[in-house]
């Protein structure tokens, strides 16, 4: 039987990433992940969806008694089960999550959602598995960032917000804003607790507070990422 296309491209990302992809988390070295475990609250249960190699997952078990991971590729699922992730094969794509209503206090989606064909299908997932008040991290690159206005604006090219070379934007099918963000997060009934701009340019920026007018500025203009803590109302 043939592979799925989507199951193919992120076989072959993974492929490309190699040993990195394996590469351990050193605190300072990786943005995302440290902002993510400077959000999280102690729970019982934790999801990472698109959980890639377990990074953020692996270093967030000491303050849940259990933490699952899903990801499309096996390469990835792997790694994290090395790491000690409950870890699955799960295509989002055409399976739903598997696991029960309001089963975890906490779901991570970080820089996963651009990758989906339906992002709003997910995302009624998401809250699906949640418990009533649980949070939700989701993070997404930010196409507001001043260096991607530029390039559409005024070279008229299409910025690019992945780094993976493989396919056209690294398999990018959807494009935020923190605004098309928010309205998103908010019909699936969870509500926006704060927003944070990462991977700043100049890279000083990033120590910059995401509060405020500043914190405004920053977060929709230096950013290449936008990660918004929301809660299941």
């Amino acid at each position: 039987m043939n592979e799925r296309r989507d199951v193919r491209h992120f076989a072959e990302v993974w492929r490309r990433k190699g040993s990195a992809g394996a590469a351990d988390y050193r605190p300072g070295q990786n943005g995302r992940v440290d902002l993510a475990l400077s959000l999280l609250s102690p729970g019982e249960r934790l999801l990472d969806v698109a959980c890639g190699a377990g990074l953020m997952a692996e270093q967030a078990r000491g303050r849940f008694a259990e933490v699952h991971g899903i990801d499309i590729a096996e390469t990835a699922v792997r790694l994290a089960r090395e790491r000690g992730v409950t870890a699955s094969v799960v295509n989002l794509n055409t399976d739903p999550l598997p696991y029960a209503d309001g089963f975890f206090d906490t779901v991570t989606l970080l820089s996963a959602l651009q990758y989906v064909t339906d992002a709003s299908a997910v995302l009624a997932e998401c809250v699906r598995v949640l418990r009533s008040g649980g949070h939700l991290l989701v993070g997404v690159p930010n196409l507001r960032a001043y260096w991607r206005l530029w390039r559409l604006g005024v070279l008229g090219v299409f910025p690019r917000t992945s780094l993976d070379e493989v396919g056209d934007d690294g398999g990018t099918l959807h494009y935020f804003t923190h605004e098309t963000l928010v309205r998103m997060l908010r019909p699936h009934g969870f509500a926006p607790q704060s927003s944070h701009g990462l991977f700043c340019l100049p890279r000083f920026v990033d120590g910059l507070p995401d509060r405020g007018p500043l914190g405004r500025l920053k977060r929709e203009f230096f950013s290449a990422e936008i990660m918004v803590s929301a809660l299941k109302s």
